[in-house]
């Protein structure tokens, strides 16, 4: 049975992480697939905190490289390992990310194993109790709050996207003119599905090119779950969409297949991403989403969604202005 299983290689760019690697490495190593069939990408941009004698640790395959900052884009971090990986599925997560289940991995590449028309998978976060309210709440709609109305994490929790039912995963096809932003930490693609479009460059680049081919039909596999430890509070969470902001602002959009600002739903994505900005701002109509959504799950999490929303969108305007002086 384990001769027929593929090999896969699970990228993970680093820089100066050494615990949260070290928890990460840790998930990977237990999973209950076989050893031999499981390589381990990090590219390193020379970290100084022990985090490249830790993936040594654990037998990960360590590239180094003098890029700093920004993971994503054509030959950058990311974009390395994918090229250099040898596995037949290649799987991209974050270094602050841990796989939940001791059978994530099979569960990863079911979908991929069992249809030829899925060409690359997501999951979804965990929601952690122990964790602050602020992580559970960015595990339910993904990272980055602005982008609810055009992410597919948020879109699914929402209850907004007609998933389809295959048994153990869901699936789900996007296209140009219907597209959402999909896994920004956890990516699988078959090896020959990245060479059609010429390699990973970023999440959203990717699968947007894969949608232009038709071939942006994605698994979820059910009870596949990262935990990801995003932020440590809301001042840092919003320095980091400052910081992030800027970059975007200043070079995000040299070499993008999308630019999400503009290019999402089609001719009207710059209204729509105009209407979402007033309306985060404006806070009134996602403290009604929030109140809507905690008394539909009675997650409290959902009671952060105004001021998250609002302090993303705020971050954003702060870091374009200083993109422009």
């Amino acid at each position: 049975m384990n001769t027929k299983l593929p090999k896969v290689s699970i990228v993970i760019c680093t820089l100066n992480c050494k615990d949260y690697l070290e928890r990460a490495l840790k998930s990977i190593r237990k999973q209950n697939y076989p050893k031999s069939k499981v390589e381990i990408v990090i590219v390193d941009s020379y970290s100084t905190d022990g985090t490249i004698e830790t993936a040594k640790k654990y037998r990960a395959r360590v590239i180094l490289t003098k890029i700093r900052g920004y993971m994503e884009g054509k030959g950058m971090p990311k974009s390395i390992g994918c090229k250099r990986a040898k596995g037949d599925i290649i799987i991209t997560i974050d270094s602050d990310n841990a796989l939940v289940e001791d059978d994530w991995i099979r569960k990863m590449i079911l979908p991929l194993m069992s249809d030829k028309k899925i060409n690359f998978c997501i999951c979804r976060m965990a929601i952690v109790k122990s964790d602050l309210l602020i992580n559970q709440y960015l595990s339910i709609v993904g990272t980055d709050p602005f982008a609810v109305y055009c992410s597919i994490d948020p879109q699914i929790s929402f209850g907004n996207i007609p998933l389809k039912d295959e048994g153990k995963y869901y699936s789900y096809t996007l296209s140009p003119d219907n597209f959402f932003i999909a896994g920004g930490y956890c990516l699988a693609f078959r090896r020959e599905t990245l060479k059609k479009v010429g390699g990973y460059s970023r999440d959203v680049d990717t699968v947007f090119m894969l949608s232009k081919k038709g071939l942006a039909n994605l698994g979820m596999p059910k009870n596949a779950h990262l935990h990801h430890l995003i932020t440590k509070g809301m001042l840092e969470f919003i320095k980091k969409k400052v910081k992030w902001g800027k970059y975007y602002f200043a070079h995000g959009n040299e070499g993008r297949e999308l630019e999400w600002s503009k290019g999402l739903f089609g001719k009207f994505g710059k209204v729509r991403f105009s209407y979402e900005v007033l309306r985060n701002l404006a806070v009134l109509p996602n403290f009604m989403v929030s109140l809507r959504m905690f008394i539909k799950t009675r997650e409290k999490a959902w009671l952060l969604h105004a001021p998250m929303t609002f302090a993303t969108t705020a971050a954003y305007v702060v870091a374009y202005l200083k993109s422009k002086r």
